[in-house]
């Protein structure tokens, strides 16, 4: 058998195949926009082999035309039975194997309902029908850690993302809301949460996970934005359109006075991004503004860098990376500022004390502070370990009878930077709801965590300068803010690890943080959960 030559046309998966092909096409559509008899073309649009012409019945004749006559030449060729064609005036003059309707357009162009209020609905409501079903498969998990992940990723706004951005949010506006409840209904089923649409627990649940939210996105609201960004990004030219300056109205209502964007609108890229952040920074500071001084502190601290980053991982036993029914629940309650528990009274290690959860992952008494920062701490070394950095464990103990319990150290890593001293790695939790800095906390996003390595640094530096050692604090506060210094570290560290794995930085860093706040975020919950078993076997006592 010869050998198979791949030497003309355009190769089936090949990268750049689409590129090539449009490098071809691109001459032929430029043909049909010069062509004088395509003059009364309205619309000239194509999506790689796949053209929608729009004008008077003599111009997209006329544009037919000049395919048929110059597309061969190019190895182009029309698929009349694959093509329809829509009017209300005589269309014989179009060929007989090309589909022919006769009634006021109603039709789907590539996925996209084009037509009046109803059949847009009704159409984005069949859309929904072929989600329904994975929606209930999702409520049928037995986890909902990854029923949760799956929703977000698979099922939520990804599946009305293309039609929210090539139809007009007055014609679908409340049919996108009825996705947006079944998307609500399939999260309080999946996490057994008693939770209304209109509370706000799911308001903040609606926002991105960088702004605290779990990234469930009511499409109903941020249809504006995707519509405004297709039209931006696409056609321009329609910006004077009556839909798109509705489209444009509805959006200057969900944002604040100074987000607020006019015609023409900008052509920069990203830009459907943009305008949802601009409506998460409303949202946002909506919730921000009505909560009380431990409800800001919580909202500031979920919402800084690589707080969510538990949100994000994905569920593997093998790994470590799975969290227990109880835990991921417990774990969304506290995320989103839900009340934990019924009243249950006090705290059973501490009489003294509420059972609630900044007690809880404060406390103490039963072991679980230790057990949390231990766990970070081993973590920590783990990728160390990994990254070559030959650290050591606990180190600085017995440093003398007056020093025998000091431990500058949790982790000591001889040889940090070219040059530079051995890092004296010190692992820390604090609370940004301590009433020392409650405060600062509800105001400054990671205040906690600033407060703790300064106060690191004034117990450990003057020890550490004695044994020739750099005292480096790695701060987290409860809801997952790191410090600045933490920040610094897992950068570098992330470096090595790329260096030695062959993996990105990003990469790397993104699975520090994300095996790192899921530790942390397990380890609460578990401390939450011993204290009302406990609770709980008092009562029933």
């Amino acid at each position: 058998m010869g050998m198979l030559r791949s030497a003309t046309g355009v190769q089936q998966g090949d990268p750049l195949g689409p590129l090539l092909f449009s490098l071809v096409l691109h001459g032929l559509i430029l043909k049909i926009a010069e062509d004088d008899m395509c003059g009364e073309l309205l619309f000239n649009k194509w999506y790689l082999d796949d053209g929608v012409l729009a004008g008077t019945s003599l111009s997209v004749r006329a544009a037919l035309d000049v395919i048929s006559s110059l597309g061969p030449s190019l190895g182009l060729y029309i698929n009349f039975a694959k093509c329809e064609v829509f009017g209300k005036a005589e269309l014989s003059a179009f060929p007989s194997e090309i589909t022919k309707r006769y009634h006021t357009p109603q039709l789907e162009i590539l996925g996209a309902p084009i037509g009046n209020e109803e059949f847009c609905n009704n159409f984005v409501i069949n859309k929904q029908s072929s989600v329904s079903f994975l929606l209930q498969q999702l409520q049928g998990l037995e986890n909902p850690q990854l029923a949760l992940a799956l929703l977000r990723k698979c099922a939520a706004f990804c599946k009305m993302t293309h039609i929210s951005r090539v139809t007009p949010p007055t014609l679908i506006k409340s049919s996108l809301s009825e996705f947006d409840d079944s998307i609500h209904h399939c999260f309080t089923e999946c996490l057994a949460l008693n939770l209304s649409p209109q509370s706000s627990g799911w308001k903040q649940a609606c926002l991105s996970l960088s702004r605290g939210g779990l990234g469930l996105r009511s499409v109903a609201v941020h249809s504006t934005a995707a519509y405004l960004g297709s039209v931006s990004s696409s056609s321009p030219d329609l910006a004077s359109s009556h839909y798109v300056i509705d489209a444009l109205n509805l959006f200057n209502l969900q944002v604040s006075a100074e987000d607020t964007v006019s015609i023409p609108l900008p052509t920069k890229s990203h830009f459907q991004h943009d305008l949802s952040q601009r409506i998460e920074n409303c949202q946002f500071h909506a919730l921000y503004n009505s909560g009380s001084l431990a409800d800001r502190a919580r909202l500031l601290s979920i919402s800084s860098a690589h707080a969510s980053s538990w949100l994000q991982v994905v569920p593997s036993p093998r790994q470590g990376c799975d969290m227990a029914t109880s835990e991921m629940q417990w774990g969304i309650k506290w995320w989103l500022g839900l009340p934990l528990t019924p009243e249950l009274g006090v705290c059973a290690y501490c009489p003294d004390k509420a059972l609630d959860a900044h007690h809880a992952v404060t406390c103490k008494f039963g072991g679980d502070v230790v057990a949390r920062h231990n766990a970070l701490r081993n973590a920590i070394f783990d990728f160390c370990k990994r990254a070559l950095l030959n650290p050591k464990l606990e180190a600085g103990a017995g440093l003398g009878h007056e020093r025998r319990l000091t431990r500058p150290a949790d982790i000591l890593i001889p040889s940090w930077s070219n040059g530079d001293k051995p890092a004296a790695i010190d692992v820390s939790i604090t609370s940004p709801l301590k009433s020392n800095i409650l405060s600062e906390a509800g105001v400054v996003a990671g205040a906690a965590a600033r407060q703790t390595e300064e106060r690191k640094h004034t117990c450990n530096d003057t020890i550490c300068s004695e044994l020739g050692w750099k005292c480096v604090p790695l701060v987290v506060e409860t809801f997952g803010a790191w410090g600045r210094t933490a920040g610094q570290f897992f950068g570098e560290l992330a470096s090595r690890l790329a260096a030695q794995s062959h993996s990105s930085k990003t990469t790397m860093l993104n699975n520090i943080y994300g095996r790192l706040s899921l530790i942390l975020v397990r380890a609460n919950a578990r401390a939450f959960n011993a204290r009302l078993a406990t609770t709980m076997d008092l009562l029933e006592g």
